[in-house]
């Protein structure tokens, strides 16, 4: 059984090549920390390089991200992950960026699994589906981020 928690995908230290003009973290570079996130998290659910060379993988279908507050250079971010669904075809993530207790950032993101060989959706390896479902079980016990399934607002 997994115990319900967010697992911690990504911690590392944002460096001075990830800044913009305005001297904190670049738009782009959140993905690119979410990116991290959801390859760390495909590893621990079995889909790593032995079995993405076996001719399994996610794609991303969808992302939204929202920028809540600012990170610089020498900030240490952490990004804990829920998996909010691991059904058939559908992996549901929600990132979540940290600078101690402080919420950088949300990132949500929609993959699906493909066939390599066919570059089209598929069923993932049973192994894969069954532990990305024990996941999403464990996590929907936890309460739902206020930011899931959010869309832009104006």
């Amino acid at each position: 059984m997994t115990k319900a928690a967010a697992i911690i995908t990504v911690e590392r230290e944002v460096p001075s090549d990830w800044l913009d003009y305005n001297g904190h973290m670049n738009e782009a570079r959140y993905l690119q920390a979410f990116g991290d996130a959801s390859d760390r998290f495909m590893q621990i659910v079995g889909c790593d390089a032995a079995y993405i060379a076996s001719g399994g993988s996610y794609f991303t279908a969808e992302t939204h991200i929202c920028h809540l507050d600012e990170a610089h250079a020498g900030t240490c971010i952490r990004v804990e992950t829920l998996c909010l669904l691991g059904v058939g075809k559908k992996m549901h993530l929600f990132h979540m960026m940290f600078d101690g207790a402080r919420l950088l950032a949300t990132g949500e993101h929609l993959l699906l699994h493909v066939d390599l060989a066919t570059r089209k959706s598929s069923p993932p390896a049973p192994h894969i589906e069954a532990r990305i479902g024990e996941i999403a079980a464990a996590h929907a016990t936890l309460e739902r981020p206020d930011r899931v399934g959010r869309a832009i607002r104006v």
